[in-house]
C-alpha cells in the first residue's frame, strides 16, 4: 500500500484553471485531508519517508545522514518573511533572508561562505530535479525560480555526504520542494492582505481521485502589491500554477506521472539600508558595532530606495540605442513540463525516470544602495518636488542602476535509475545505478549604469551632478551607460553546459545497523560566447537633457567556450540501530562542484576555447566532509520528543571570478582564491505534549578562511557563529490556536574596516480561529518587537570619534508587518 505524507497550504489564482494534477494512493485518495491531519498530528517527524538524496525506502531515523523535512503547516507556523527565510528552518543552512521575496540571496551551508554570490554548494530542487544546473549564475541565483505555495506538500534539506552524489553541483546540500500529489481528497482557498500597507495574495489548491486508480493536484497563487516596504507603485506582481497527474499501474505499485508549471512573477529585491550604530575601536584598528539603529529619514524597517522618481531608466541596447527599462526587481518566466515513471519489476528490480523540459527566462532590474560622502560634489535635485534645487545632505546614494536581459536560463534535465535488491542471509543488499544528464542555457545581457540618487527611504528623487559651471554631467542621474564597475560589465554571454553524470550506489540493510557508498563522475561541457565591454567608451547623446553621456557596449574582446573537465565525487556512510527510536550515524565525503559562467571573461579560457592552466585549477571546487550525528524520539509528560544534532567538519578550496563590486571585491574584476574550514553543530528538535506544539533547531559554526597557497587563518566572513529558530503553537480551545516564532543569530565578523556586528532575535506572532471546520481567520506578525535586526553586513562609511557613532551600510529584516488572511477548505 502506498504511503505518502500530509498535505499543504494555500496558493494561486483563477484564471487559469487548465492543466491538471496527481499523485498518491487511489487507497488513501478516499480519506479526507481533515481526517489526515488528525492523523498527522501524532504521527511522528522521523517517520517521513526520505525521497531527496538518498536511496528511497527509508524514514528519517533510519538514514544515515542529516536530513530535515519542513511540512507546510510548518511553514505556515515559522511566517516566513521571503522564499529564503523558509531555508533558515533547516540545520545547517545559513542565509540572511533579507533580500526580498525575489531572491538574490547568498544561500551558505555548514559555514561554507559564499565567496561572489548566489548559492555555489546548494542545489534547489523541485519534485527532485534542479530548478537551474549551477546555483550561483549570475544575476540568475538558484532562488529566483522557485516559490513555495499551496502546491509544496513539504521542503526537504539534506546536508553533505550524499547530496554530492545522488545530485550534481550539490556537495553542500540540497534544497527540495516536494509537490502534493492528490493523496487527498480536497482543497483550500485563501485569501491575505497586509494591514497598513498594499499586498494581496490569493492561494489555491484542489486535489483528489480522479478514479480507482488515477490522482491529480491543481495548486497555485496570484499576488500583487506595493509590498511592506512601501515602493510607491506595484512592485510584487506574481502567479504560479502548478499540475501533477498520476497514473498507477496494474500492479498498483507502479505508476506514471505528469508534471506541469507556468509562473509569471515579478517581485522586489532589497538590498540594504544605512544605519547608525555605536562604534568600538581595536587594536588593529577595525572595530566591533553595537547598538544599530535606523539612520535619520531612512528606517529599512520600513523603507526602502524604490522611487516613484525611479520607476525606469535609460540603459544603451544590445543595437547601441537608448531604450527605457522598468525598475521590476526580479521577473521571471516560466513554463516546465516533466515525467516521472516509476516501475517495479519481477525479481526486487525498480526504475525511476525524472524527466523535465523547462523554457525560462526574466530580468534583474534593481537599483543597488551605497552611501557616499558628497563631498565637494555640486548635486541638485532631477525630479521630484525639490527639482532644481540644491542637495544639501551629508550622503548620496551613488551605486548602479542594473538592468540585466535573462533571454534564455532554460534546460533540460533527465535522471534514470535501475535498482535491485539482494537478499543474503536475512539481510537486504540494495544496488542503484543511475544517469544523470541535464543541459543548462545561459543567455544574458548586462547594462549596469552609473547613477546619482537622493539617500531617503521616502520616495528618493534622482540626482543630477554639476560641474564647476554649473553644466549638467548626468540625465536624470544616470552619469554613464554600462561603466559602474569599470570596463568589465557591458557584457552579453550565449552558454550552454551539460552535465552528464553516472553514478552508483551501494546499501548493507540489517537487523542492527546499515552501510552504504556511493560514487558518482560528473562530465561537465561548455560551449557558447561571451563578449565583454569596448575598451573605449562611445558618446551618447540624450535628446531632452542635452546631456553627451559615456556608454559601454557589448562589443570588446570574445571567447569562445569548447572544453569539458570530468570529476568524481563520493561518499561512505553507517547507521547503527540502537533501538526503534535511537539511531546513531557517521558519514565522510568528498563532493565536487563546477565553476560555470563565473569563468568567462576572467583570462582563464584560451583563444581555443580551452581552459588555460589556472582555469583547469579553478574549474572545480571540491569539498570534504566528516559528520556523525544521533537520533533520537521518545515519549515525555503524556506527550512525546524527536531530537537529533549532528557534528561536523569540512573544508574546501574555492577559485572564482569575481566581475562586479561586492564585499569581497569593492572595485570589481577580482580573482578570489581561499581556503576553508569549519566545524560544527547541528541541532534539531520537536515536542508535542497536550495542546502544545513546538520546533526548534540551531547551527554552531567555527568558520575559518585563508589566502589559498597559506598564511594566517582569520574568522570567515558573515558566517554567524549561532543561528537559530523557534516555532511553538498552544490550542487554546478546539477553534483557537495562539503561536510564536523567532529567528535570530549572534555577532558575526565581517570584511575590511568592519570586524564584527552584534547578532540579533526576530520574534513573530499569529493567531488562527476556526469557527466552523472549513473556515479559518488568521493574524500574524512578523518581527512584532519591531527590532532594527540586522542579519547581513555591508560596511562602515564613516565613523565620529568624538562620540563614537558609526554610519553604516546594512541589511535588515523588515520590520513589524501584519497580515490577515480568510481559508476555506473544502472536499
Amino acid at each position: 500500500m502506498r504511503k505518502l505524507n500530509k498535505v499543504s497550504l494555500a496558493v494561486k489564482n483563477v484564471l487559469i484553471a487548465s492543466s491538471m494534477a496527481a499523485v498518491a494512493s487511489p487507497l488513501l485518495a478516499q480519506d479526507s485531508e481533515a481526517e489526515v491531519n488528525e492523523v498527522a498530528q501524532s504521527k511522528e517527524a522521523f517517520e517521513t519517508i526520505v525521497v531527496t538524496g538518498s536511496p528511497g525506502g527509508r524514514t528519517q531515523i533510519e538514514s544515515a545522514m542529516a536530513v530535515t523535512s519542513v511540512d507546510s503547516e510548518m511553514i505556515k507556523d515559522f511566517q516566513p518573511s521571503s522564499e529564503s527565510e523558509v531555508f533558515r528552518m533547516i540545520p545547517g543552512i545559513q542565509v540572511a533572508g533579507t533580500a526580498g521575496p525575489g531572491g538574490n540571496s547568498n544561500i551558505a551551508v555548514r559555514g561554507l561562505p559564499v565567496a561572489t554570490g548566489g548559492s555555489p554548494f546548494v542545489q534547489i530542487q523541485e519534485d527532485g530535479l534542479p530548478t537551474v544546473l549551477f546555483g550561483d549564475i549570475q544575476f540568475g541565483n538558484n532562488d529566483y525560480w522557485t516559490r513555495f505555495d499551496s502546491s509544496v506538500e513539504r521542503v526537504e534539506g539534506v546536508r553533505g555526504g550524499t547530496a554530492g552524489t545522488f545530485a550534481s553541483q550539490a556537495p553542500g546540500a540540497i534544497i527540495n520542494y516536494i509537490s502534493n500529489y492528490g493523496q487527498f481528497d480536497g482543497g483550500l482557498v485563501k485569501l491575505t492582505t497586509g494591514v497598513g500597507y498594499d499586498e494581496t495574495k490569493v492561494d489555491f489548491r484542489y486535489g483528489g481521485a480522479a478514479s480507482g486508480s488515477v490522482n491529480y493536484h491543481v495548486g497555485g497563487f496570484y499576488k500583487k502589491g506595493r509590498g511592506p516596504l512601501d515602493a510607491g507603485y506595484v512592485v510584487s506582481d506574481s502567479m504560479q500554477l502548478k499540475a501533477n497527474l498520476t497514473k498507477y499501474l496494474a500492479d498498483d505499485a507502479s505508476y506514471i506521472r505528469f508534471l506541469f508549471k507556468v509562473a509569471d512573477t515579478q517581485e522586489p529585491n532589497y538590498t540594504g539600508s544605512p544605519a547608525l550604530a555605536k562604534a568600538s575601536k581595536n587594536a588593529d584598528g577595525s572595530y566591533n558595532i553595537s547598538d544599530i539603529r535606523e539612520y535619520p529619514g531612512f528606517d529599512g524597517r520600513d523603507k526602502s530606495n524604490y522611487s516613484i522618481y525611479n520607476q525606469n531608466f535609460k540603459v544603451v541596447n544590445r543595437q547601441g540605442d537608448l531604450e527605457r527599462v522598468p525598475l521590476s526587481g526580479i521577473s521571471t518566466k516560466s513554463v516546465a513540463i516533466g515525467t516521472e515513471l516509476h516501475y517495479e519489476f519481477e525479481d526486487e528490480i525498480i526504475l525511476d525516470n525524472k524527466m523535465r523540459w523547462t523554457s525560462m527566462s526574466g530580468s534583474f532590474n534593481s537599483s543597488f544602495l551605497s552611501l557616499n560622502p558628497v563631498g565637494d560634489l555640486n548635486l541638485v535635485y532631477a525630479n521630484g518636488p525639490k527639482t532644481g534645487q540644491a542637495y544639501d545632505k551629508p550622503y548620496y546614494d551613488g551605486n548602479v542602476n542594473v538592468n540585466t536581459n535573462i533571454s534564455d536560463i532554460g534546460s533540460f534535465v533527465n535522471d534514470l535509475t535501475l535498482t535491485k535488491e539482494f537478499y543474503v542471509d536475512g539481510n537486504t543488499l540494495s544496488v542503484r545505478g543511475g544517469l544523470f544528464y541535464m543541459t543548462q542555457d545561459i543567455a544574458q545581457d548586462w547594462h549596469p549604469n552609473r547613477a546619482y540618487k537622493e539617500l531617503s527611504g521616502d520616495n528618493p528623487a534622482m540626482l543630477e551632478l554639476l560641474d564647476d559651471n554649473g553644466n549638467q554631467l548626468t540625465a536624470n542621474g544616470i552619469a554613464g551607460y554600462s561603466d559602474a564597475w569599470g570596463n568589465c560589465c557591458a557584457r552579453e554571454v550565449d552558454l550552454a553546459y551539460t552535465d552528464t553524470a553516472p553514478y552508483i550506489s551501494l546499501d548493507l540493510d540489517t537487523d542492527m545497523f546499515t552501510v552504504d557508498a556511493s560514487v558518482r563522475r560528473d562530465t561537465v561541457k561548455a560551449s557558447g560566447w561571451a563578449v565583454g565591454s569596448s575598451g573605449t567608451p562611445i558618446d551618447v547623446y540624450v535628446s531632452g537633457e542635452d546631456v553627451t553621456l559615456p556608454a559601454l557596449v557589448a562589443d570588446g574582446d570574445s571567447e569562445y567556450l569548447d572544453y569539458s573537465v570530468s570529476y568524481n565525487s563520493w561518499t561512505v556512510g553507517g547507521l547503527y540501530k540502537f533501538s526503534d527510536n535511537t539511531s546513531f550515524f557517521v558519514r565522510g565525503s568528498k563532493g565536487g562542484r563546477f565553476n560555470a559562467d563565473r569563468q568567462t571573461m576572467s583570462g582563464k579560457i584560451n583563444a581555443d576555447g580551452s581552459l588555460t592552466q589556472a582555469g583547469e585549477v579553478a574549474a572545480v571546487d571540491f569539498v570534504n566532509q566528516y559528520e556523525m550525528g544521533v537520533k533520537n524520539r521518545g515519549d515525555v509528560l503524556g506527550g512525546y520528543y524527536t531530537f537529533e544534532m549532528t557534528l561536523l567538519q569540512g573544508d574546501f578550496t574555492q577559485s572564482a571570478y569575481e566581475p562586479t563590486s561586492t564585499p569581497s571585491c569593492p572595485s570589481g574584476g577580482c580573482v578570489l582564491d581561499n581556503e576553508y574550514e569549519s566545524q560544527g553543530a547541528e541541532i534539531l528538535g520537536s515536542l508535542r505534549v497536550d495542546r502544545l506544539s513546538l520546533i526548534a533547531n540551531a547551527t554552531f559554526t567555527d568558520a575559518q578562511a585563508r589566502a589559498a597557497g597559506g598564511g594566517e587563518w582569520v574568522e570567515a566572513w558573515e558566517i554567524p557563529s549561532l543561528t537559530y529558530t523557534m516555532s511553538a503553537n498552544y490550542e487554546v480551545t478546539d477553534e483557537l490556536i495562539a503561536g510564536v516564532n523567532m529567528t535570530g543569530q549572534t555577532d558575526t565578523y565581517a570584511r575590511g574596516s568592519l570586524d564584527k556586528y552584534e547578532g540579533s532575535t526576530t520574534w513573530g506572532a499569529s493567531v488562527r480561529y476556526a469557527p466552523t471546520e472549513n473556515l479559518e481567520f488568521s493574524v500574524t506578525g512578523y518581527n512584532i518587537l519591531d527590532d532594527f535586526a540586522v542579519r547581513s553586513p555591508g560596511q562602515i562609511i564613516n565613523v565620529d570619534e568624538s562620540n563614537n557613532t558609526a554610519t553604516l551600510f546594512v541589511n535588515p529584516t523588515l520590520g513589524r508587518t501584519i497580515t490577515a488572511s480568510v481559508k476555506v477548505t473544502f472536499e
